[in-house]
């Protein structure tokens, strides 16, 4: 098991940037595949836009993110301290509609699940989503997943 990485990032317009960075170092380390780094780098930046679009702006208003990794799993979890929202609750948008019958909003959630083998969220004091991908042994990734039921997952 690796020993991880932690960032405390401002939200703000470079939470972005300074959360891709963190998880650029930590991939290099841990040298995961191309396939699995790309994956988690746009899940990563679809979870901080939304936390910079919705979580608590005020002054010294913060996200955390853990980076981890245990043999051929790769975990991430993303806190912060805004309104309690659980993105996984919301059913999955109906892309087969014609456009203007869409509903708004949902899409972002569906990718993450998409590119990932188990998505969970948590309420404590706190919102916590956490994102976990599978390394296939020979460096491939795992099929994604994108499962409604975290419990299917260990």
């Amino acid at each position: 098991m690796s020993a991880g990485r932690h960032a405390h990032i401002p939200i703000a317009g470079t939470a972005a940037s300074q959360a891709a960075g963190m998880l650029d170092a930590f991939c290099a380390a841990e040298q995961l595949p191309d396939e699995v780094a790309w994956r988690l780098r746009v899940v990563l930046d679809e979870i901080v836009a939304n936390v910079v679009a919705y979580a608590n702006h005020g002054p010294g208003a913060t996200m955390d993110v853990w980076f981890s990794r245990d043999d051929d799993l790769v975990k991430i979890s993303v806190a912060d301290d805004g309104p309690a929202f659980d993105p996984l609750a919301r059913p999955l948008p109906n892309v087969t509609l014609p456009l203007e019958q869409r509903q708004v909003g949902g899409l972002g959630i569906a990718l993450v699940r998409s590119l990932m083998d188990d998505v969970q969220y948590e309420r404590t004091t706190r919102n916590i989503l956490t994102i976990r991908k599978r390394i296939e042994p020979g460096g491939g990734d795992g099929e994604a997943g994108g499962h409604a039921d975290p419990a299917q997952h260990s």
